[in-house]
This record gives structure tokens, C-alpha cells and sequence, in this order.
């Protein structure tokens, strides 16, 4: 395979969702290597410690042309001049986190080049704002984010879905069925955990299997369902490791699938109801933090990290399979997910600061667990003794007596 086969469709996604297509000349990319030089009194040569990189910065020559070309150069211009961060699928660097940054010019050839304009911009890769300011209530934003999600995410799978004929739908049911068993399976136990959430989660459950053979002709319906369905379990008096286990299960499940383009709508079909779940699994992660009394600041922490990392495995599944079926997205359920995720991980943050400090320290003696316990907790109640065995995992025989050089964990 050469070079030119391996490019890629060029295209530019706004923080709104917005997809423009282009056409371009030469491309390129720059970094910083960034860096602190020390010199030393008396001491030939001077010492460099590198501070690594920056992100790439990638100038562009956007060209739009035909006899519409003025509204396409003025689409173009309101994109770029959105807050916030976009998408760049470049022709050879893949796709990019973005934002663009510096002058941006249009110019209009009238004479020598007509129906065309050209647009200058440098897009600058981002990490993007993983922390988001939070709102005056951070859990109803990422309430409504979600909720904001759940509305686009039923509407995307009916608009691109084509299930108008009977074979058509007859195709996907198979498929749709058995994700809506996996689901049954890996979340239906975090369900029995709460009596409110198991009634709600079966009842949901039962609906949908017994209407399966007319909702699926009727995918806007189908998919509000079944997200509730997914996000019911997260509001599940268990423990949060669990939740979040289960709906990272059910998300590998999904991303370990792959779909290929030339076996025409049941192949995109399927492809579209597995995204609607795979996203929706982070929703049922995002709302399992939401759902949930931290108690240390690890465990605060640990909990945004699974969900940023959902989240990345996600976004590279989606691009694969976006690519390999020939088809794009338009980024709606796309844009309010990524703001639940955003919105959570700066939650779970702001909420670490001010739970307990994790300490740890090697026992020099052996030590009764009760005394140890009293002593670092300035007291025992079944509360404190139950955290002291947890954190430590203490096995049967050190709840008798903690062997000495047994690492301890405390909390402050």
C-alpha cells in the first residue's frame, strides 16, 4: 500500500458538532522541545534538562470552491471562530484534538481564482479542558449532560439507522437482542444489590423483550429504553468498584467488535446500536461516581481515572469503525458525552480535596488490629474497624495479630 492510499478524508469538527470537508496543498506540523539550560561557575559546558515536548502545531491551507463556495468559506469561518475544542481528521495525521489558535484568514481570489477562497489557519493539538470549571451544582450539570446525551444518542441511532423494511429489521434484532442480554447479564446483579433499582431495572427489561419485535422498527424509542435500561444499575447501593467494573466489561465486550464497510445497511445497522450501548456504558460509569460517598481521596481519584480511560478506549474504537465503514459522525451524542465525562472527572477532583489523605508506614513490632486501629482512628466503632480491615485487606490471621513489617494503609 503507498503513502496516497493511506490518507484519510479530510474533515474539521467544531465544538458544536459541526463537519466540514476540505480540500488542501501541502501540509506539515511543527513541536517545541522544550528545555531549561543550567552553566555552572568554573565548569566548561552548560547542562540541559529536558522538559520534554509541546504538542503539534499544524498550519493549514483550507480550500473550499464550487458556486456555493462563499456560504462554504463563511460555514468555515464561524467553525473556527467557535470557543472550545474541535476535531481535526487530517489527510496523513490521523484525528486530532484541537484547537485553532492565532490569525485566521480568508481570502477571496475574485479575479484570478474564482469560485474559491482559501483559509489560513494553525490548529494547535490539545489535551482540552479534561477538568472543566464546574457549575454552582456539579452533579446536576453532569445530570444534565447525561440526560442531554441520552435525547441525542436515541435520535442518532434513528437518523442513522435504516430499518424501514422487514428484513432490514429482522437483521438487527438477532444483534440488538444479544446486547440487550449482555447487558442483562453483567448488570443485573449490581441490580438485585438495591430492591428500587432492581424493580426499575427488571421492569425496563421486560418492556423491551416484550416489545422487542415493534420497537425495533422504531429506533428512537429503542434507544431511550435501553439506556435507561444501562444507566438503572448505576444508583446501586454496591460498591463503586463493582459498578464501574461491570460497565467497563460490557464496554470491552462492545469494542472488541469490529465492522467493515461493502455488506451494506445491516452491517451499518449494527455497527450504530453497539455504539449507542458502548457510549452509554460511560454514562453508567459517569452516573456510578455521581452515585456514590467517597470516603479517601484514592478512591476519589482512581474513580475519574477509569472513566477518562472508558472514555479514550471508546473514542479509538468509534474512530476505527467511523473509518472503516466510510461514514461520519456528526458528533451530537458525541459532544454531550464527552461534557458528562468532562464534568465528572472535575467533580470527582474537586470532591478528593477534601477527603482523607492516604498514608502509609511499615509495622517495626507486631501488632494487635484492634490497639492499631483505636490508635490511628483515636477511637474504634464497627464503622472504623470495618474501613481499617477493608483498606488493609487484613486477612483472617492478622485480624488476630498484624505481623511485624506488614505495611499499613491509614487515612488523615
Amino acid at each position: 500500500m503507498a503513502w496516497d492510499d493511506r490518507l484519510r478524508k479530510a474533515q474539521y469538527e467544531s465544538p458544536t458538532g459541526t463537519v466540514l470537508t476540505f480540500d488542501y496543498e501541502d501540509v506539515g506540523y511543527e513541536f517545541t522541545k522544550n528545555g531549561a539550560v543550567y552553566d555552572f561557575p568554573d565548569e566548561a559546558g552548560s547542562f540541559v534538562q529536558d522538559l520534554g515536548r509541546s504538542d503539534r502545531r499544524i498550519p493549514l491551507r483550507i480550500i473550499v470552491w464550487g458556486e456555493n463556495y462563499d456560504f462554504a468559506a463563511e460555514d468555515w469561518m464561524d467553525a473556527l471562530g467557535e470557543p472550545g475544542m474541535g476535531r481535526l481528521s487530517h489527510p496523513m495525521y490521523g484525528v486530532i484534538d484541537v484547537v485553532p489558535f492565532g490569525p485566521i484568514s480568508r481570502r477571496d481570489n475574485l479575479k484570478t481564482e474564482a469560485n474559491q477562497a482559501t483559509i489560513e489557519v494553525t490548529f494547535f493539538e490539545t489535551i482540552g479542558a479534561i477538568f472543566p470549571a464546574l457549575q454552582l451544582d456539579p452533579a446536576l450539570g453532569v445530570v444534565t449532560a447525561v440526560d442531554e446525551y441520552n435525547k441525542a444518542a436515541s435520535d442518532r441511532l434513528k437518523q442513522n439507522t435504516n430499518l424501514e423494511t422487514t428484513p432490514e429489521q429482522s437483521q438487527l434484532k438477532g444483534p440488538f437482542q444479544l446486547l440487550l442480554d449482555s447487558v442483562d447479564a453483567e448488570l443485573g446483579a449490581i441490580a438485585d444489590s438495591d430492591a428500587a433499582v432492581k424493580s426499575q431495572f427488571e421492569a425496563v427489561r421486560d418492556s423491551i423483550n416484550a416489545s422487542i419485535d415493534t420497537l425495533i422498527g422504531d429506533p428512537l424509542t429503542l434507544a431511550f429504553q435501553s439506556s435507561i435500561l444501562i444507566q438503572a444499575p448505576s444508583r446501586a447501593l454496591t460498591s463503586i468498584a463493582a459498578r464501574l467494573d461491570a460497565y467497563g466489561n460490557l464496554l470491552q465486550s462492545v469494542t472488541a467488535q469490529s465492522f467493515t464497510t461493502g455488506l451494506g445497511s445491516a452491517e451499518s445497522n449494527k455497527f450504530h446500536s453497539a455504539n449507542l450501548f458502548a457510549m452509554t456504558y460511560v454514562t453508567g460509569s459517569v452516573l456510578s461516581s455521581l452515585n456514590n460517598q467517597f470516603q479517601t481521596k484514592t478512591d476519589a481519584i482512581s474513580a475519574a481515572d477509569v472513566i477518562l480511560s472508558q472514555m479514550d478506549n471508546l473514542v479509538v474504537w468509534r474512530d476505527d469503525q467511523f473509518e472503516a465503514l466510510g461514514e461520519i459522525d456528526t458528533g451530537e451524542a458525541y459532544q454531550q458525552l464527552l461534557e458528562a465525562v468532562g464534568l465528572a472527572a472535575g467533580f470527582l477532583v474537586e470532591i478528593s480535596f477534601t477527603l482523607k489523605q492516604e498514608r502509609v508506614f511499615t509495622l517495626t513490632v507486631a501488632r494487635n488490629f484492634l490497639e492499631l486501629c483505636a490508635e490511628l482512628y483515636g477511637g474504634v466503632d464497627d464503622d472504623a474497624l470495618n474501613f481499617f480491615i477493608d483498606s488493609n485487606a487484613l486477612s483472617g490471621s492478622e485480624i488476630i495479630e498484624i505481623p511485624i513489617g506488614r505495611d499499613i494503609v491509614y487515612y488523615v
